[in-house]
């Protein structure tokens, strides 16, 4: 099968390959083997690329003499190609999508049965494989770390960072779907984009001190990098009003002090965050996508009803893979980029 590998760390034309060789996995009991239509490239891919996350997947054992290639893909969407013994909510044949734990870009991939649903029926497979990433990882945020439920959701005010982004753009239509007062930031060029989405307040982050005008919010979603001090003086005070990122530092501190030394400083960092915060009556979190299949077939029930829409801003052959990556690192993604496996 082809598959995309990377043989070393560094640029995307250097180092990313696809071969037509990759070995054809097979399903174990409770696992799908999935035939891959389509999968997205998500900005950690590239990071990863770069060499980010190197101390983890030493960790593991995946980096070393014997470690490359490594695969990337965080999403895709396709065809059940065979099923593993004890999977009964499948048939060989269904349209489904995921977001497991392992590399998708790979014209068969296996993923455990509970980290896959069936696709929202009115999408292509390129609309499809654009959600579940951002999806799983707004949704753990949101609703695993924060207990954002619709009912609980219903009123609350929420500022959404890098709102036309792909994780931003899809917070930004759930928490609408949610019945929540949405503010979001984003760059002066996509300020009309972002309000399409139903944003109520749309931030240009490129003003100075743009931030000052939000003011008792319940929740921040932060997927920036370098806002956290203006964000948090959003929030309430003493009223349980929640932070989560989903850019922690923790990967970066494994990866200049080593895996050990690394997540010990992120947990001592992590610690004091939450008891600074807890002191002001907030609550403060770090979150990471978790796969899940029954929240991905409530996305599907939501696209279904036309509440949330996927967003691709553009499509690449398998090929160009190099090419996506290259894009993406630009910047300038209005959502998802996308790789055609046709």
């Amino acid at each position: 099968m082809r598959a995309v590998e990377l043989k070393s760390f560094g640029s995307a034309q250097e180092v990313l390959t696809v071969v037509s060789d990759a070995q054809k996995p097979s399903p174990a009991p409770g696992e799908v083997l999935i035939e891959v239509r389509a999968a997205s490239v998500n900005p950690v891919d590239c990071a990863i690329r770069r060499g980010y996350g190197r101390e983890v997947f030493r960790g593991k054992g995946q980096v070393g003499a014997q470690a490359f290639p490594i695969r990337l893909g965080r999403d895709a969407a396709g065809i059940v190609a065979a099923l593993g013994e004890h999977v009964d909510d499948f048939r060989v044949g269904d349209r489904v999508y995921t977001a497991p734990t392992h590399a998708t870009q790979a014209e068969f991939i296996v993923a455990d049965a509970l980290e896959v649903a069936h696709m929202p029926p009115a999408l292509d497979f390129i609309q499809a494989a654009s959600l579940p990433f951002v999806a799983l990882t707004t949704w753990n945020a949101l609703a695993g770390q924060v207990a954002l439920t619709p009912h609980a959701a219903a009123g609350m005010r929420v500022v959404i960072t890098r709102g036309a982004g792909g994780v931003g753009s899809f917070a930004i239509q759930l928490m609408k779907a949610w019945g929540a007062y949405v503010a979001a930031t984003c760059s002066t060029r996509n300020v009309e984009f972002v309000r399409a989405l139903g944003a109520d307040e749309v931030i240009d982050y490129t003003c100075t001190r743009a931030l000052e005008a939000l003011k008792d919010y319940d929740v921040v979603l932060d997927s920036a990098f370098d806002m956290e001090t203006d964000l948090l003086k959003t929030l309430k005070t003493h009223a349980s009003a929640a932070y989560i990122t989903i850019t922690s530092p923790k990967v970066r501190l494994a990866d200049e002090f080593g895996l050990k030394e690394g997540l010990r400083r992120a947990e001592e960092l992590l610690t004091t965050r939450v008891v600074e915060q807890a002191r002001l009556g907030r609550r403060y979190f770090w979150s990471f996508m978790r796969p899940d299949g029954a929240a991905l077939a409530q996305v599907a029930d939501l696209v279904s009803r036309g509440r949330i829409r996927p967003l691709v801003d553009r499509v690449f052959p398998l090929a160009d893979v190099a090419l996506a990556h290259e894009y993406c690192e630009g910047g300038m993604a209005r959502g998802k980029i996308m790789l055609d496996f046709g």
